[in-house]
């Protein structure tokens, strides 16, 4: 097993890494970013190729997911909810969210996930909710404790599929609305409140069309970073949609449209 340490991370090496189906794992505790690759296969060609700096480490008899979670510090996903994994130590907050880490994204610890969380936190409330590419299922899970009227979500991963149904039974919730797949799941006629996609800017190019056919008033989007927000605004299709609000952490940005 090899871990690779990189200190930037781009939209690009993102995309690159997922063709490979790895995750990246990032710690930015303490103000300053690490991202960790784990992968049995030496991929430091793809990171020479694109100009990106690493440092390598050979694990020994190490399960990787094990050894990264010891990374994982509970944290305030938004001002009022607080996201843990060992009960010992929970912060307490309004609403206590307990995950199981996995290979799933959304630990809580990203900027993205937060940026989205405070969207669905101040949104949700008796509204119809759909996660689309739910992952660990933690934002969900939030609409859930923020008093969603019905939830929906979905991940084409069966792997995130499998971790967000744990994590959803652990905080007492149902997860009939969960499944693996995507858009193209859905009847043609439905429609959701809230539709929420954290995911890669070009993933959110791609799928773009059927978040605004899904959409019945509001569209929460993050995981486009900073230095591209005017490319995207200029090249995404907002349809009657416009933008509500537009928020920033760190290198992300996340934004809200509304009819």
């Amino acid at each position: 097993m090899y871990k690779y340490i990189l200190k930037l991370m781009n939209d690009e090496l993102y995309e690159e890494l997922e063709k490979k189906n790895l995750s990246v794992v990032e710690d930015n505790f303490g103000g300053e970013s690490s991202f960790y690759v784990y992968t049995d296969e030496r991929i430091g060609a793809l990171f020479e190729k694109m100009n990106v700096d690493y440092k390598l480490e050979k694990l020994e008899n190490t399960d990787w997911q094990s050894y990264w979670k010891k990374f994982l510090k509970p944290s305030m996903l938004t001002k009022d909810v607080s996201c843990y994994y060992d009960e010992k130590e929970k912060i307490p907050a309004s609403h206590s969210i307990k995950l199981i880490p996995a290979m799933a994204f959304g630990t809580g610890t990203h900027p993205t996930t937060r940026l989205s969380a405070a969207f669905v936190r101040d949104s949700v409330s008796g509204r119809s909710f759909l996660d689309v590419g739910c992952g660990s299922g933690i934002l969900s899970i939030l609409a859930f404790v923020s008093g969603a009227k019905k939830i929906y979500s979905f991940d084409n991963d069966p792997a995130a599929v499998l971790n967000a149904k744990v994590n959803m039974q652990i905080n007492s919730m149902s997860y009939k609305g969960l499944w693996c797949g995507d858009f193209h799941s859905l009847r043609e006629n439905i429609l959701f409140d809230i539709v929420c996609a954290n995911i890669i800017s070009s993933v959110l190019y791609e799928i773009n069309q059927s978040l605004l056919e899904y959409a019945k008033s509001d569209i929460i989007l993050s995981g486009i970073m900073k230095d591209e927000i005017d490319e995207f605004m200029n090249t995404f299709y907002f349809g009657d949609y416009k933008i509500d609000n537009l928020i920033y952490e760190e290198n992300w940005a996340a934004m809200r449209l509304r009819k």
